[in-house]
């Protein structure tokens, strides 16, 4: 799905050079992305996704005093594991990307920090690190909310967190390649991502 996410940026960047008078912001960020849970109809055997670092790229380009388009892009190395009371036992190794685009609003305030409310849609991608496993292509959404904080008119700080929701068809397969590995029983899953920004805006 590497020809999304440069949708995605060509897209953002389109934009861009036809509102050259606004301002654009690129924050590259690291993080941690935490949850992720569901049940397999087969088996009721409960599933997680394994706590990992992720890092990725905001783009924000101003449309009004107070309010941006966003473009939210991320990755995470995880592991998909079998639910257990205090650790999960490791199935396989899995990326999750994030490739989303929607708005940020910057609240009332006054001096260099400024809270902010965002919410984006895309989709989710889940690839296998296994050859005999489908990737995954889901639609997801976020909620968020953080802080900027100026440290010049064109450097600053900037930390988020958000909430993901990626949508299941209930008593759907996941990660099909002749056979199936898991039929899902839950309607989606939710993961929550806690990250820092060094933004640049120009």
């Amino acid at each position: 799905m590497k020809n999304i996410a440069a949708l995605i940026l060509a897209s953002a960047l389109v934009f861009a050079v036809s509102s050259a008078a606004r301002a654009v912001e690129i924050a590259p960020f690291t993080g941690h992305r935490y949850g992720g849970s569901f049940e397999d109809t087969n088996t009721l055997s409960g599933f997680g996704l394994a706590d990992a670092t992720s890092f990725g790229l905001l783009l924000d380009f101003d449309s009004e005093p107070d309010k941006q388009i966003e473009v939210f892009l991320s990755r995470q190395d995880t592991q998909l594991t079998t639910a257990g009371t205090f650790t999960g036992n490791p199935l396989f190794d899995l990326t999750i990307d994030y490739y989303h685009i929607g708005g940020l609003y910057l609240l009332p305030a006054d001096g260099p920090i400024h809270p902010f409310v965002s919410g984006t849609i895309g989709l989710t991608r889940m690839a296998p690190k296994r050859a005999d496993l489908t990737t995954e292509n889901r639609l997801s959404l976020s909620l968020g909310g953080g802080a900027k904080f100026s440290l010049s008119r064109s450097l600053g700080l900037r930390l988020d967190v958000r909430a993901i929701y990626t949508m299941l068809n209930a008593d759907t397969s996941v990660f099909c390649s002749g056979g199936c590995t898991i039929r899902v029983r839950s309607n989606g899953f939710v993961q929550t991502e806690a990250g820092a920004a060094l933004l640049m805006r120009f």
